[in-house]
Order: C-alpha cells, then sequence, then structure tokens
C-alpha cells in the first residue's frame, strides 16, 4: 500500500528535524531528507506539510525549514 500524502509529509517532517537539530531558522535541501524516494512523493509529501504549516519553503531554492508548529510536532513524535 502507497504512504498518504499526510504519512509522507510526517516523514518529511521528521527528516528535517533530524537533519536540523531542531534549531529554529535552519533550512535544509529538500532532496536531503531521508525516508522518501521519488519526485512524486516529495511533491506530495512538501506541499502537505507545507498546508498543514509545518514548513516554509524557500522561494528561489529547493529548501525548507520548519515552522515552530513544524518542530513541535516532530518533538511529540
Amino acid at each position: 500500500m502507497e504512504p498518504t500524502a499526510l504519512e509522507l509529509a510526517a516523514r518529511f517532517v521528521a527528516a528535517l528535524y533530524f537533519g536540523t537539530n531542531g534549531r529554529p531558522g535552519v533550512f535544509l535541501g529538500i532532496g536531503a531528507c531521508a525516508g522518501i524516494r521519488g519526485a512524486r512523493d516529495i511533491d506530495l509529501a512538501v506541499h502537505a506539510a507545507e498546508r498543514a504549516g509545518f514548513i516554509v519553503v524557500h522561494v528561489d531554492e529547493p529548501l525548507a525549514m520548519l515552522t515552530s508548529k513544524g518542530r513541535e510536532a516532530a518533538r511529540s513524535r
């Protein structure tokens, strides 16, 4: 069974939290977040996480940063 967009977003947020050591204001390359393979799944994960308010995506580069809501969600996981 394929993971849902919400499951992919949760994986992405967790990987982003791990990759940034939970530090606020730190961007990480979207492709560097482990646990998600394939452009389609990455796209679903990023869009779902962004819609939920867990991440901010850099305008000019493929980078993402956790919001305070995203850091809290990752910590409580």
